[in-house]
């Protein structure tokens, strides 16, 4: 009898479909993208008193990798906004209904729109016009005030143009974010923590890197960066404590043993 079963093994479990994914997601440049929705109950007061109230929040989805896709939450203009949460596929087809018509209604256009805005705003810093630059910048951060490449564009214009007040605000916006130091933003963020290095705000540089490092702290280009941030402030003795954790993550690097040389010759001095 056992050796007409099937072995483990050779069993496959469909936990969801095509036609299921179908009904939430739809694939576009950025892969699949959806907007869900998830009922919860909200008891108000006590004793007696107390009532459960229904709400609906509702949530945008975008596809990270096969099986993964990070959710957001939606603000007041229908922006995705925050911190974003991983979920997987059959998660999000257990857990969340899906809401196609208010993706292609709602979300979607405000998505491209922002995108524009912020995609705008860098032709316009890049071909020196600061002030139309931060014009289309503010637009996209109106819709959505945690826009991380919106924020990166609107500070560097304020940098590059020696706006050092208005690039204070905005540098401490970003770094509230824990998202500003991710690897989607790499290029954007480098380039701002030379700039902060450029105008010679120091200060500004170290908080920037020592931020960056609460988020990914094996990150031996971090410490590099924020070795160079405090010599340039005057303080080198936590420079060479810095560098010292770049080169014990990666002992090769070779700009971090060419900076250590050159730190150890300004204390010789």
């Amino acid at each position: 009898m056992s050796g007409n079963m099937p072995e483990e093994e050779n069993i496959v479990a469909e936990d969801y479909t095509i036609a299921d994914v179908s009904k939430y997601c739809m694939a576009t440049d950025l892969g699949l993208e959806c907007v869900c929705s998830k009922r919860s109950s909200v008891t108000i007061g006590t004793g007696t008193t107390s009532k459960k109230e229904d709400s609906t929040l509702y949530y945008y989805a975008k596809q990270i990798d096969d099986e993964l896709l990070a959710l957001q939450s939606l603000n007041a203009h229908w922006a995705p906004s925050g911190p974003a949460l991983e979920v997987t596929m059959q998660e999000l087809i257990t857990q969340y209904q899906p809401e196609v018509d208010i993706f292609l209604k709602q979300v979607k256009p405000v998505i491209q729109k922002i995108a524009k805005a912020v995609a705008k705003g860098d032709r316009l810093r890049k071909n020196g016009k600061p002030y139309s630059a931060a014009m289309e910048y503010n637009n996209a951060l109106g819709l959505d005030e945690q826009n991380v490449r919106a924020l990166f564009g609107l500070g560097l214009t304020y940098l590059q143009y020696n706006q050092h007040d208005k690039a204070q605000t905005v540098f401490e916006q970003l770094i509230a974010l824990d998202g500003f130091a991710s690897a989607e933003y790499k290029h954007l963020f480098n380039q701002f923590g030379i700039e902060l290095r450029k105008q010679e705000m120091s200060e500004q540089a170290c908080r920037y890197y020592q931020r960056a490092l609460e988020v990914c702290a094996t990150d031996e280009n971090l410490y590099f960066n924020l070795a160079r941030a405090y010599v340039q402030g005057g303080r080198v003795g936590e420079a060479e404590g810095a560098l010292e954790k770049c080169l014990r993550i990666n002992p090769g690097h070779e700009e971090g043993v060419k900076f250590r040389k050159y730190i150890s010759s300004l204390s010789l001095t």
